[in-house]
């Protein structure tokens, strides 16, 4: 099993009172040790990541011929809040795991769990409540005609989606330890099961129902096989209730941010589909929700190679090697920047070819849409990258972000969606970020990690996405030409 090959300093046990990866005795050797475990780390997190985005991918194109493009939208706002609740449930139990030197110890775990469990059952029953009143609200006529609000399925929808907070909230803390350590071998074995499982679902009963229920039933499945496989798959001691003292304060204290960061973060990425779910119909919706996952792939990789692998390992360096951490953070920075900006130029090029490619004709209409959004990757990249103020022990940071960020879209969005229409909501979804860039590099700037001709160099690679892009184009056409 890969946790037997990684070094003795990262076996999923303490080597000291702080943890220390580097041996005393040999701290040279040591280093090299240390990129080894972050490579293994980063290759199994990364090679998770492809095979799940291959199979959402094989899963949007055999559900968008199996199902209209109404159900999209409608889902879309299902599961704004099943993801939201996600986040929620989280509680920032995993940084706080990571970077607390009690993070090892059972009890600290098992009071994690515990606050989990009750967490999560709140937040489905506000969940409840809110679905209620989005009911009552379309039944007195407060939503405009046709909108998504209006459709009779949704409460319903949403109450039964939800309740995958519930279950999630019983998922063990083995979980946490395996990031804690970078054991994550079996993590992503358990991810691509739950996926596979799922996907298998949802075609099935979409096949033969063709219901938009089949969305409901597979996630479902995927929370029940990830909540099953964290008990019985992953090493370590098993769950138990518990109630510590010191815990519960460690955790409240480092956990307040992140939950008041994760409330924020929620308010931000959904508020795009919060007043669109008002102003348009289930159909465009659908077709935004569409070129939004699209475009949301991207972010989504780099968000899990900085959560799973680079915070835990600059957090390392931040309490080891502290001189090290400019350096190293703009290492790692370097290809997710040139792949993020490079993609936004691509893909602004090649936007229209992309939807031709993956979908029917049905869903053209979202080829300008996807072009727009890609814009949103020059602003969304820093999103994963402000995990270092976790790494540095600034959960504040990242609190203030937030905050801005979701100033932000709910101010520009219903200003351009007013003043220009669709498109301008659009443009304005794409580019709301902008207002976080002064406070990112304040706050890099006075933890000694800014470096202005590194931001301007990075740009370079727009250009050159855009040329790829447009040559992509070009030789799709001409294939297609032939057929």
């Amino acid at each position: 099993m890969a946790e037997a090959t990684i070094s003795p300093d990262w076996d999923g046990k303490p080597s000291g009172p702080a943890d220390v990866l580097v041996s005393p005795a040999s701290p040279v050797e040591a280093q090299p040790r240390f990129r080894n475990v972050i490579m293994r780390a980063a290759g199994w997190s990364m090679m998770g990541y492809a095979l799940l985005q291959v199979l959402r991918i094989a899963s949007s194109l055999i559900l968008t011929r199996l199902l209209i493009p109404e159900m999209f939208g409608i889902m879309a706002v299902a599961t704004m809040v099943q993801v939201s609740i996600s986040m929620l449930s989280d509680l920032g139990l995993r940084p706080a795991a990571i970077q607390s030197r009690m993070g090892d110890e059972q009890s600290y775990l098992d009071t994690a769990w515990t606050l989990q469990i009750l967490h999560g059952c709140l937040i489905w029953f506000a969940c409840v409540l809110v679905a209620i009143g989005i009911g009552r609200a379309a039944h007195y006529g407060l939503f405009p005609a046709g909108s998504v609000y209006t459709v009779p399925e949704l409460p319903a929808i949403i109450m039964a989606l939800s309740f995958c907070t519930v279950i999630m909230g019983l998922q063990s803390t083995k979980i946490i330890s395996a990031f804690r350590h970078l054991n994550l071998r079996r993590l992503t074995i358990m991810e691509i099961t739950a996926q596979v499982i799922s996907l298998m679902v949802a075609v099935v009963l979409a096949w033969t129902t063709g219901s938009i229920w089949s969305f409901v039933a597979s996630t479902f499945v995927s929370c029940i096989v990830t909540t099953i496989l964290s008990h019985v798959w992953l090493p370590g001691t098993n769950n138990s209730l518990s109630w510590e003292k010191a815990a519960v304060g460690d955790l409240i204290r480092f956990g307040r941010w992140i939950m008041l960061s994760s409330i924020l973060t929620v308010i931000a990425a959904n508020g795009d589909r919060v007043f669109l779910a008002g102003w348009t119909s289930p159909m465009m919706l659908g077709l935004y929700s569409l070129a939004f996952n699209l475009i949301a792939m991207l972010e989504g990789a780099g968000g899990r190679l900085f959560s799973t692998v680079a915070m835990p390992a600059l957090s390392k360096v931040a309490r080891e090697r502290p001189d090290q951490l400019r350096s190293m953070f703009l290492k790692i920075r370097l290809p997710f920047d040139l792949v993020f900006i490079g993609s936004a130029g691509a893909i602004f090029s090649g936007g229209r070819a992309i939807i031709e490619f993956l979908y029917d004709d049905r869903y053209l209409d979202a080829a300008p849409i996807i072009q727009i959004l890609s814009f949103s990757l020059l602003t969304t990249r820093f999103g994963p990258l402000s995990a270092i103020y976790l790494a540095v022990n600034e959960p504040r940071n990242q609190t203030v972000l937030n905050f801005v960020r979701a100033v932000s879209i709910f101010v520009s969005i219903p200003l351009a969606y007013y003043t220009f229409g669709f498109y301008g909501a659009l443009w304005a979804i794409a580019l709301y970020g902008l207002p976080v860039f002064a406070v990112i590099f304040y706050f890099n700037r006075r933890h000694g990690l800014h470096s202005l001709p590194y931001e301007a160099g990075v740009l370079l690679a727009w250009p050159a996405g855009f040329l790829a892009g447009t040559l992509a184009t070009m030789v799709f056409e001409r294939v297609g030409g032939m057929f």
